[in-house]
């Protein structure tokens, strides 16, 4: 009897340990074993990998040359028939043959009135006069002007209807049109000349 009693307490002891043992454990998620049960800690994520770099435009194969694309304006339309423009110039009298042999000829006895027109009166007094230019004239510069002489073909002789401004070059405002006074409407006498033939001719304005 006196065993059983013992036993009974020992039984009785050994719960009460087990008891306490249990209270006093930590609370919290866990596993069997004592460890936490929170997977461990991953730290920081790996950085993304880099982005491709840009490709440069890959250069032409060796030995191929590029030709760079040339955008031309368009063509000016083309005169119109019958006008001044539509008669192609010519550099000198002498291409006229005996025609341009005779108004040369007729310039030479004209050289000292349009000598007179360097004169600085001369300019003065013809300064505010208008005067005629090509459509294409340069605007003022150095060296000579450029007239051409717009003739004119008539029953044995030539008539210089004007002398537009091609190239000014150094010349003033009253240069030009004191020398344009001069040429236009001057009739030369030319027998070869046949009525209807038009031509245009260079002529350079000196002293």
């Amino acid at each position: 009897m006196r065993k059983f009693v013992v036993a009974a307490v020992a039984i009785v002891a050994f719960g009460a340990f087990a008891m306490l043992v249990i209270a006093l454990a930590p609370v919290g998620p866990g596993t069997l074993d004592g460890t936490s049960g929170s997977p461990p800690s991953q730290g920081p994520p790996p950085p993304l990998p880099p982005l491709p770099a840009a490709s440069a435009p890959s250069a032409p194969p060796a030995g191929l040359a590029v030709t760079p694309q040339v955008i031309y304006a368009p063509a000016d339309p083309p005169p119109p028939p019958g006008s001044w423009e539509a008669v192609k110039p010519v550099a000198r009298l002498g291409a006229l043959g005996p025609v341009g042999a005779a108004v040369g000829r007729e310039l030479n006895e004209l050289q000292p009135e349009l000598s007179a027109c360097f004169d600085e009166v001369a300019q003065a007094q013809h300064g505010q006069q208008p005067f005629s230019a090509t459509g294409v004239a340069e605007p003022a510069g150095t060296g000579p002007a450029v007239l051409v002489l717009l003739l004119e073909m008539e029953a044995g002789a030539v008539r210089i209807v004007d002398a537009p401004v091609d190239r000014r070059g150094g010349a003033s405002d009253g240069l030009i049109a004191c020398a344009q006074g001069v040429l236009r409407g001057y009739v030369v006498k030319a027998p070869g000349a046949r009525p209807g033939e038009r031509a245009r001719v260079m002529f350079t304005l000196v002293q």
